[in-house]
C-alpha cells in the first residue's frame, strides 16, 4: 500500500474514534481531535491552523463549542469525516506536496484549487464534460479542491452531482445561487459525502431548505454576496448574522462582487479570533489567497467563467485553453514560478 494511503487510513481511523468520543464529552474530545490534527500536520499551513485552534479552544466560553455541537447534531459523521479528510489531507497535505514538486519541475505557479462559474445552459462553454476533464487531469497534478459557483440558468444539476460523487478523493464546494433544492438533489447530496453545499443567505427559501438538510444530516454552508456598500449599517449586519445563525450553519462564506473594491478578509479573520459567532466566517477570495500562500507559496487563484474566460489567474480575460493538456494550459495561463 502507498505511504499516503496508509496515512490516510490511519487518519480515518483516528477521526472515526474521535467523533465517537465527541458525543460523550464534546469539549474535551474536540480539543483532543485538534491535538491529533496537529500531530498529523504535514506543512506549516496545517500546523498553523491547528495551533490557532488549540489556542482558541482553551477559551471555555468559546462560541465555537456551540458550533461543534450544532455541526455534530445536524450532520452525518461519515460525511464530516469524508469531506474533512479530503480537504485537510488530500488537498492541503498530499495534494499540496505534489503541487510544490510539480511547480519546481514545470517552473509555473499551480493553483491549490480551481474555481468555476458553472451555468447549466446548453450554450455554456464550461460544460460538465469540461469540468470532469479538468478534475481528472488536476488530480494527477495534486489538485483536490474544486469550488463550483452556479450562475445563470438554474437546473436540477443531476449530471453535475453525479460527476462530483465519482471523484471520491476530491473535495467539492457547490455554491448555489438560489436556496431551493429538490428532494432528488437532497438524496444525491447524502451520497456525495465529498461535497459541501452552500446556499445564499439572501434567498427566503434557504431557511426551509436548511431545515430539510439538517433533518437529513447533510452538512451545509451559507454564503452572502457583498459590494462596495457593505455593510450599509451595523443594524443591517446584525440582522444578516441573525439570519445566518438561525440556520445553525458552521460556515458563513462572504463572496465579493466582481467589480467591488471592498474585501472582507480582515473582518472575517478578526471575527474568527474573537470567536464571537458559533460559525466560522471565511472570505471566498481573500482567504483563498491566504491558503494558497501557505500551500504553494503564491497567492494566485484560478477562476474559470462559464464562457471559459479566466476571471482570476495570471492572464485574466483570456480564454482558458481546454483543448490543451492541463499542464500546458496552466503554463500558458498562470504566472511563471519565481526563480
Amino acid at each position: 500500500m502507498d505511504t499516503y494511503l496508509m496515512k490516510k487510513a490511519m487518519i480515518e481511523a483516528a477521526v472515526t474514534h474521535g467523533l465517537k468520543e465527541v458525543e460523550e464529552d464534546p469539549e474535551r474530545s474536540v480539543r483532543r481531535l485538534t491535538d491529533l490534527g496537529r500531530q498529523f500536520s504535514k506543512n506549516r499551513f496545517q500546523d498553523q491552523i491547528f495551533s490557532i485552534m488549540q489556542e482558541l479552544l482553551n477559551n471555555e466560553d468559546s462560541a465555537y463549542y456551540d458550533m461543534v455541537h450544532n455541526l455534530l447534531a445536524n450532520s452525518c459523521h461519515d460525511h464530516l469525516k469524508k469531506f474533512g479528510i479530503n480537504v485537510g489531507y488530500m488537498s492541503w497535505a498530499y495534494g499540496a506536496d505534489k503541487l510544490r514538486k510539480e511547480e519546481d519541475a514545470l517552473h509555473v505557479q499551480l493553483p491549490w484549487g480551481i474555481m468555476f462559474r458553472y451555468n447549466s445552459d446548453p450554450s455554456s462553454a464550461l460544460t460538465t464534460a469540461v469540468i470532469e476533464q479538468l478534475i481528472q487531469q488536476g488530480q494527477d497534478l495534486g489538485i483536490y479542491a474544486w469550488m463550483i459557483r452556479q450562475c445563470g440558468r438554474e437546473s436540477d444539476s443531476y449530471e453535475l452531482l453525479t460527476i462530483l460523487e465519482k471523484y471520491k478523493d476530491s473535495a467539492f464546494l457547490w455554491i448555489k445561487q438560489d436556496g431551493r433544492l429538490t428532494a432528488a438533489q437532497i438524496q444525491m447530496l447524502r451520497v456525495c459525502q465529498n461535497t459541501l453545499i452552500s446556499l445564499p443567505v439572501e434567498d427566503p427559501e434557504t431557511q426551509l431548505t436548511t431545515a430539510l438538510l439538517r433533518d437529513q444530516k447533510i452538512p451545509f454552508a451559507i454564503h452572502g454576496m457583498y459590494g462596495d456598500d457593505y455593510p450599509a449599517s451595523q443594524e443591517d449586519e446584525q440582522m444578516l448574522m441573525e439570519r445566518v445563525l438561525s440556520t445553525q450553519t458552521a460556515i458563513f462564506l462572504t463572496i465579493a462582487d466582481d467589480h467591488t473594491n471592498k474585501h472582507l478578509g480582515s473582518l472575517c479573520y478578526e471575527s474568527r479570533l474573537r470567536q464571537e459567532y458559533p460559525a466560522v466566517l471565511i472570505d471566498y477570495y481573500d482567504d483563498g489567497r491566504k491558503i494558497s500562500e501557505m500551500l504553494v507559496n503564491h497567492s494566485t487563484l484560478l477562476e474559470i467563467g462559464e464562457d471559459l474566460t479566466v476571471l482570476r489567474g495570471g492572464t485574466c480575460g483570456e480564454r482558458f485553453p481546454v483543448d490543451l493538456p492541463l499542464t500546458d494550459a496552466l503554463r500558458k495561463i498562470m504566472p511563471a514560478y519565481p526563480a
